[in-house]
C-alpha cells in the first residue's frame, strides 16, 4: 500500500517542496536567500526544516557535502541561480568526485516573460543570458529544470533519490518561476506520493561463491593486504573493515580521502599509501600478493602514478568491492570485482570466515606481528620534527601537540594544501570517521565549513579544523555562522605568511605566492569568537585546553615555518623501497 504523501491539501509550489524535505527528515537547509528562492525560506517559517544562514554560497555548499557525507542523507544547499553556479560550486564538486549525497535547489531568475530578452539576472541560457541547468549538469549527477508545480514536486523526489542510491552525489533541481508561482493540487497529475516511497533499500548481496573465492585467495595469500577508500567512509563500514582485518590479520592502508576508514592506532593499520603514503604502508603494499581494495577507484595519486613496484596486476591478484560497476577495473583490471554495498558485502565476508572459510589463527597472529614489528622498524608515524622547540613552529609539532591533545571523541575537518598533506602524513587518527578532508577535488577554503556542520551532526563531539592561512582567508566568513547559531568549533591556522605548495613548487622563481603577516586571532575576536596567537609550540597545550573550555567559537593561530615543504612528505619509490 503506497505511504500517504504529506502533501493534502492545494499549497504554493516551495510550502509542497519544504514538505518532501521532511518526509525524508531533512534537518538544516544550507544556504543565502535570493532570486525567486525566497519563497523556500517563507515556507520553512513553521516547518521542522531549519535554514542556516551563511556569508558566502561556498560556505553553504560545502556545509551541505560534508552533512551529506557524515549522515549518509542528502545535504541540501539552496541560492539564487546564479550565485549557486558560481560561487556556490565547490560543494558539489567535491560530492560528485568523493560521492557525497547533496541536493542542491537554485532557481533561473528567470524574469518571466522577459528571459528571452537576456533580462538582469535571467539563467535560462536565452541569447544573452547565461545557463544554470548547463552550469550544475556539468558537476551533477542528475539535474533537472521544472516548470509546473506537480513537476517540482516529483523532480525533487527524484533529485534526492539520484542523490543517495548507487554510487551517491549531488543533483540539482533548477526551478522556472512558473512553477515557483504556482500551487500543487494532490489531487491533480501527475499523481504525488510519499517521498520515501521512491527510495531503494539496497542490502543487495553478492554470489556466494563469489565471495569464498575471494575470501580463500585472502586467507591462503602470503601477504594480503586492504586498502580502504572513501568508499568505505560512504558506506559506513567501519566496524565491518576492523572485523574483516583482523579475522584474516592483513595490514590495512588508507587512501589519502580513505584515512580513518580505519582508526590509525589500530594494530592492523599502517597509515596511507600512495603519494603521500608512510613508508610502512607502502612497503606491506609493494610487497603483497593478495590486494582486497575496498571503495577506492585507485586513483593515481594513491597508487605513485601507477608504479608497479607498487601495484602490479601482473604478480598480484587484486580483488575490488565497490557499489558502482564502472569502478570495478577502470584503472587496474581486477581479478574478482565485486559490485554492491561495501558495509553489506563486508558483513556477508565476516559470516563466511566464522563459517565455511576459516583463516589458520596462527598465521593471522605472525602476519599481526610482522605489521607491528615492521611499524616500530619504520617509526610508524613520528618524525624527528615532532619534538623541535624551533620558532616559528615546525608543522610536524604542532600535529603533534593536536594529536597528544585530542581524544576519541574529536572530529578533525582538513583544508587543501600542504596543511592537508602533513595531516595526512603525520596526524594519527585516534577513531575511524574522525578526519574529513577534500582529497576529492581538493579546494581551498574547506576546513571551516566542514567543521561547522561536522558540530551540527556531531554536537557533542569536539571539532577542530585544521586550515592553512591561504585556505582560512577565503571562508572565514563562515565563523560569523559559528557566532550566530552558536557552532563552537575550534579553527588552528598554520600561519606562514605564503601559499606554502605553490612557493614551494617555484624553487627560486618566487612570485605570487607569499602574502603580508595577518594576525587571524584579532579578526576573529572581531567577529565574536575568541582569538589566540602562539610562537611557543610549549604554549599550544594550554591553548588548546582553554579553547575548549570556552564553549564557543576559537580561532588559533600558529606561527609556522615556512621551511617545510610538501616534498619532505612526498613519497619516494626509488629510494624507499629498496631493500
Amino acid at each position: 500500500m503506497a505511504l500517504k504523501s504529506t502533501i493534502n491539501e492545494k499549497m504554493k509550489t516551495m510550502a509542497a517542496v519544504v514538505k518532501v524535505l521532511e518526509e525524508i527528515e531533512t534537518e538544516y537547509v544550507f544556504g543565502i536567500p535570493g532570486g525567486y528562492m525566497g519563497g523556500l525560506y517563507d515556507a520553512m517559517l513553521e516547518s521542522s526544516v531549519k535554514p542556516i544562514l551563511v556569508r558566502h554560497e561556498q560556505v553553504a555548499s560545502i556545509m551541505a557535502e560534508t552533512y551529506g557525507r557524515l549522515t549518509g542523507k542528502p545535504g541540501v544547499f539552496t541560492a539564487q541561480g546564479a550565485w549557486t553556479i558560481t560561487n556556490g560550486m565547490m560543494g558539489p564538486i567535491e560530492a560528485i568526485q568523493g560521492s557525497s549525497p547533496m541536493l542542491i535547489l537554485t532557481d533561473m531568475t528567470d524574469n518571466a516573460p522577459y528571459s528571452h530578452h537576456g533580462s538582469y539576472q535571467a539563467g535560462t541560457g536565452e541569447y544573452g543570458g547565461y545557463d544554470v541547468k548547463k552550469v550544475m549538469e556539468a558537476a551533477t549527477k542528475y539535474s533537472t529544470v521544472v516548470h509546473h508545480p506537480a513537476q517540482a514536486v516529483q523532480s525533487v523526489q527524484l533529485a534526492i533519490k539520484h542523490a543517495t542510491e548507487g554510487n551517491q552525489g549531488p543533483a540539482a533541481v533548477v526551478f522556472h518561476s512558473s512553477a515557483i508561482n504556482g500551487k500543487v493540487d494532490p489531487e491533480g497529475s501527475p499523481s504525488i506520493y510519499h517521498t520515501k516511497k521512491y527510495l531503494v533499500n539496497q542490502n543487495n548481496t553478492q554470489d556466494k561463491q563469489l565471495l569464498i573465492d575471494a575470501l580463500n585467495k585472502l586467507v591462503h595469500a602470503k601477504n594480503p593486504f586492504i586498502i580502504a577508500g572513501n568508499g568505505v567512509k560512504v558506506a559506513n563500514a567501519y566496524e565491518e573493515l576492523q572485523q574483516l582485518a583482523e579475522l584474516i590479520g592483513a595490514p590495512v592502508g588508507t587512501t589519502a580521502s580513505g584515512k580513518s576508514a580505519i582508526k590509525e592506532t589500530h594494530q592492523n593499520a599502517v597509515g596511507v599509501i600512495g603519494n603521500w603514503g608512510l613508508q610502512v604502508s607502502n612497503k606491506l603494499l609493494s610487497e603483497s600478493d593478495v590486494i582486497l581494495v575496498i571503495g577506492s577507484k585507485l586513483a593515481p595519486t594513491d597508487t605513485c602514478n601507477h608504479a608497479k613496484k607498487l601495484i602490479d596486476p601482473e604478480r598480484q591478484t587484486l580483488i575490488q568491492i565497490d557499489i558502482e560497476p564502472k569502478h570495478t577495473s577502470w584503472t587496474f583490471p581486477i581479478d574478482h570485482p565485486i559490485v554492491g554495498d561495501a558495509k553489506q558485502i563486508l558483513t556477508d565476508m565476516i559470516q563466511l570466515l566464522n563459517g565455511e572459510v576459516q583463516a589458520d589463527q596462527e598465521t593471522v597472529r605472525e602476519r599481526v606481528n610482522q605489521i607491528v614489528k615492521l611499524k616500530n622498524e619504520l617509526n610508524y608515524m613520528y618524525a624527528e620534527e615532532m619534538e623541535s622547540n624551533d620558532t616559528p613552529i615546525k608543522p610536524q609539532r604542532l600535529l603533534k601537540e593536536i594529536n597528544d591533545y585530542i581524544d576519541e571523541n574529536t572530529m578533525i575537518t582538513l583544508d587543501a594544501g600542504e596543511n592537508r598533506v602533513f595531516t595526512v602524513h603525520y596526524f594519527q587518527s585516534k577513531s575511524p570517521g574522525s578526519i574529513i578532508l577534500p582529497a576529492s577535488a581538493g579546494g581551498m577554503g574547506y576546513a571551516i565549513p566542514s567543521a561547522l556542520a561536522a558540530k551540527l551532526v556531531y554536537p557533542n563531539k569536539k571539532v577542530i579544523a585544521i586550515a592553512g592561512d591561504g585556505g582560512f582567508a577565503m571562508t572565514m566568513n563562515g565563523l560569523m555562522t559559528a557566532v550566530q547559531y552558536s557552532i563552537p568549533i575550534v579553527t588552528i591556522i598554520m600561519n606562514n605568511s605564503v601559499l606554502g605548495w605553490v612557493k614551494n613548487a617555484q624553487k627560486d622563481r618566487i612570485i605570487a605566492s607569499e602574502y603580508e603577516d595577518t594576525n587571524f586571532a584579532e579578526i576573529a575576536k572581531a567577529m565574536g569568537c575568541l582569538g589566540f596567537k602562539v610562537e611557543d609550540p610549549n604554549d599550544l597545550q594550554s591553548t588548546l585546553d582553554e579553547a575548549f573550555a570556552s564553549g564557543k567559537p576559537v580561532v588559533i593561530d600558529v606561527r609556522t615555518t615556512d621551511k617545510e615543504s610538501y616534498k619532505k612528505v612526498m613519497f619516494n619509490l626509488a629510494t624507499s623501497l629498496e631493500d
